[in-house]
């Protein structure tokens, strides 16, 4: 283990400390003071601001975009500064801090027994929303198990499971082994989450997202044409400091038989339902990824990124 990481980690360790001692509200405000500052020093700025260009360069003039990427810089460390808070918060508790609809509906698909796959995306406190969703899932006599990337300081990446189990999720870490976990848990007849809206490497899957093709994991629609298991969308929505609103809605699929097709198909029906609810508060959006990096093969090469 690094110096730089063990720092990190120790820096990481002073800030849950701290927020176990300040007002909670004071912690969303700090959030949103170091989302300012974050966005003074112009950290990824660029970045931001090309993917509100290519998502809203139609219907937003320049300033508009400018005071929209502040919010993001502003949500964003508020999220972030919120999950910290997750540290303080005990599972009788959460029901303060989240309510979601549409659980009853993801009760009776789970009764179904085929297994159930939920589309998340890097929208709103994710984390929270997960937490929730796991939570309630237990209640329901079942479990929830999400995918997550592994973070480079591994200190700080088993720090933040910590918090994710504490409320009843199991993480699925990013592996060889991660593929077969999955599908495992299918399997099962559980439930499995997966955040499928950052950009990936590979050219085989492509979505319409605002009007641009963006490359998609193939793994979570595959998993629901392989298992033709119930499909699930889940966001939030903040309603005031330490406040917010999930929903989760099923998303009904028709298949062809032809596997290319339907993956593709189901892989759109989350995008759509994405890009509709980032239109609705787009500064609940993670902005900060290069969502459009990875172009087709047929597309003149270019990169957007700079």
């Amino acid at each position: 283990m690094s110096l730089k990481y063990r720092f990190e980690f120790f820096l990481f360790q002073s800030l849950l400390f701290l927020f176990g001692i300040f007002p909670k509200r004071l912690v969303v405000a700090l959030g949103r003071g170091f989302g300012s500052f974050c966005y003074f020093l112009g950290i990824r700025r660029s970045v931001v601001e090309t993917n509100l260009e290519i998502a809203f360069g139609d219907s937003l003039s320049e300033p508009e975009r400018k005071q929209l990427t502040k919010r993001v810089y502003k949500n964003v460390a508020s999220v972030f500064f919120e999950v910290l808070l997750m540290k303080h918060i005990s599972p009788e508790q959460l029901g303060k801090y989240i309510h979601i609809e549409g659980l009853e509906a993801l009760q009776e698909a789970i009764a179904e027994g085929k297994g159930v796959t939920v589309a998340g995306s890097h929208f709103g406190h994710w984390e929270l929303l997960t937490a929730g969703i796991a939570q309630a899932t237990e209640s329901f006599g079942s479990s929830f198990q999400g995918y997550a990337g592994k973070q480079k300081n591994s200190l700080f990446d088993d720090s933040l499971n910590g918090i994710r189990q504490k409320f009843g999720m199991k993480t699925i870490t990013k592996s060889k082994a991660a593929t077969r976990q999955m599908l495992k848990v299918l399997r099962k007849k559980e439930v499995l989450g997966i955040l499928g809206d950052l950009n990936v490497p590979h050219d085989s899957l492509f979505v319409e997202f605002f009007g641009k093709k963006a490359a998609y994991g193939t793994g979570l629609p595959t998993f629901t044409v392989l298992k033709k298991n119930p499909l699930f969308f889940a966001w939030v929505v903040r309603k005031g400091p330490l406040q917010h609103q999930g929903h989760i809605i099923r998303l009904n699929y028709e298949l062809t038989g032809d596997q290319e097709k339907d993956v593709a198909h189901v892989a759109s029906l989350v995008s759509q339902q994405l890009e509709k609810v980032i239109r609705e508060n787009p500064d609940h959006y993670f902005w900060f990824n290069r969502r459009w990096k990875t172009r087709p093969a047929d597309e003149p090469k270019e990169n957007i990124y700079g």
